[in-house]
C-alpha cells in the first residue's frame, strides 16, 4: 500500500535540504517541491509537509522522543541541515517575538505615562513658584547680581 511506505531519515533530510537550497538559488521557481519530490522519488505532499514543518519551527532536528517513536510519518532526524541557519523564522518564533514586543510596548507606554505625570507635576511647581515671585536659579542669580 502507498500509505504504508516510510522514507529514511537521510532521504527526508536530503530532500528538505535540496528544497531549501533551490529556494535560495531560484526564488521565482514555484515548482521546486514537485521537482525535488520527483528527484528523490517521494510524494510531493509529504515533502511539502516536511518543508512546512521545518519552516514553522515545529520540527526539532535534535530531539528524539522519550518513547522512541518518531512522529506519525516516522521521521525523526538526528542532525540539522546546513541551511537551518538561513531559514526565515517560523510561526511559533514569530508569535513569541510578537508577545515579547507587545510586553515591551506595554512597559514603555506605562513609563511614558509616568514621565508625563512627572513633567506635569514639575510644570505645576514651576508655575506656582513663578506666580509667587521670581524664581532664583544659579543662572538667574549670576545674571541679576549687582555689579561692583
Amino acid at each position: 500500500m502507498v500509505f504504508d511506505k516510510k522514507y529514511s531519515d537521510e532521504v527526508r533530510r536530503a530532500a528538505v535540504e535540496r528544497v531549501l537550497t533551490r529556494r535560495r538559488e531560484e526564488p521565482e521557481n514555484r515548482s521546486i517541491v514537485r521537482e525535488v519530490a520527483e528527484e528523490f522519488e517521494v510524494g510531493p505532499q509529504s515533502l511539502r509537509k516536511w518543508v512546512l514543518r521545518y519552516d514553522d519551527g515545529s520540527y526539532d532536528y535534535d530531539h528524539t522522543p522519550a518513547d522512541g517513536d518518531g512522529d506519525r510519518d516516522g521521521w525523526e532526524p538526528r542532525a540539522a541541515p546546513a541551511a537551518r541557519q538561513d531559514r526565515r523564522p517560523g510561526r511559533r518564533e514569530l508569535l513569541n517575538r510578537i508577545d515579547e514586543l507587545e510586553h515591551r510596548a506595554a512597559v514603555l507606554e506605562e513609563d511614558n505615562r509616568s514621565l508625563t505625570r512627572v513633567v506635569a507635576l514639575l510644570a505645576d511647581q514651576l508655575r506656582v513658584a513663578t506666580t509667587n515671585g521670581t524664581v532664583h536659579t544659579a543662572d538667574s542669580a549670576a545674571r541679576h547680581a549687582p555689579r561692583a
